[in-house]
């Protein structure tokens, strides 16, 4: 059964239809909405400099871990 062409475009948009949404405001307040936190500028260094050193090192190796053992280390007062 085919799909009807105002069904279709329902769905769908141009490249030059979308844009980036950088409003610091609309991004805090859809991350609450979705329950989301984003990391800080510190918890994202280390994330980044650990995948780094690690990607090639560990098979299951993820960012919630990272996260996660930041979180744990920060605590501690490791970091």
């Amino acid at each position: 059964m085919p799909i009807a062409p105002d069904r279709l475009d329902k769905f769908t948009f141009m490249a030059s239809q979308g844009h980036f949404n950088d409003d610091p405001e609309v991004i805090k307040r859809n991350c609450k909405l979705i329950g989301v936190e984003p990391p800080t500028p510190e918890e994202q260094a280390y994330i980044a400099e650990q995948w780094e050193k690690r990607f090639d090192v560990e098979d299951d190796l993820s960012t919630d871990k990272l996260r996660a053992e930041y979180a744990r280390k920060k605590a501690l007062g490791e970091l």
